[in-house]
């Protein structure tokens, strides 16, 4: 094999792997679309949000989650009493 038949043999592979990866990105993107389309879609979108909010504070979010059932369960008590 000449060099010649070897570089063109490996923008052949490369040409496959940008193909592949367009038509998994094209894949994806349908799935997103007909997703976009079902019955529970603005619950979905409501739960993608608290998530993007929640993630990045999980502890943060655990905290205050904490804090407010604490009191929440103190004012319980007092109304008992």
């Amino acid at each position: 094999m000449n060099p010649s038949s070897l570089n063109s043999a490996h923008r052949l592979a490369d040409c496959s792997d940008f193909v592949s990866s367009d038509f998994s990105a094209l894949a994806s993107h349908m799935s997103d679309c007909q997703r976009s389309r079902s019955r529970f879609y603005s619950l979905h979108s409501a739960l993608e949000m608290l998530h993007a909010l929640t993630a990045p504070r999980l502890v943060t979010t655990g905290a205050v989650l904490l804090i407010c059932s604490c009191v929440l369960l103190g004012l319980g008590w007092l109304a008992v009493v």
